[in-house]
């Protein structure tokens, strides 16, 4: 598996998985209409983070790719410190791409002297993301109430 920059050129994969991660995310067949409707939209959120990720030097986006086949991607912010997106594909889950790039990200932050304070926010019932973020460290630290689809930040502590 390869990890690299990401560039504009990933922007079409990078919506095919966006869109298939959140058609695979049990969050969606259970919401409400509008709070599904809502959860889509995220795949254009996503898309327009990953270009204004890529044109940032407060940025770092990384990609996983095996055989040129892209697997996921990771969008670190640096002044936040936040990890804004990690998305990989449901048919590369268990295949080590959320954790080398959670590594990449992670590694980014910590050259530019972040190694605590880290944050993310994942949906309230998805126990695996919970459980997979728990793994580098990162606690619940309480909801998030800006959001239609219920989430919840974690923090990774020092």
């Amino acid at each position: 598996m390869q990890i690299r920059k990401g560039t504009a050129n990933d922007l079409p994969n990078v919506r095919a998985i966006s869109e298939r991660a959140t058609e695979a995310c049990c969050l969606v067949e259970e919401l409400d209409e509008a709070t599904s409707t809502f959860a889509h939209s995220l795949t254009e959120a996503a898309i327009d983070a990953f270009v204004a990720g890529i044109e940032s030097d407060n940025h770092s986006v990384y990609v996983a790719a095996r055989d040129e086949v892209l697997l996921g991607y990771v969008i670190a912010i640096h002044d936040a410190p936040e990890i804004r997106w990690i998305v990989v594909d449901p048919t590369a889950q268990g295949s080590g791409a959320g954790k080398a790039l959670m590594i990449a990200a992670l590694d980014v932050l910590a050259e530019i002297g972040v190694r605590s304070n880290v944050r993310l926010t994942v949906p309230v019932t998805n126990e695996r993301a919970k459980a997979f973020y728990r793994k580098f460290g990162f606690m619940v630290t309480g909801p998030v109430n800006d959001h239609k689809v219920p989430m919840v930040e974690m923090q990774r502590a020092a």
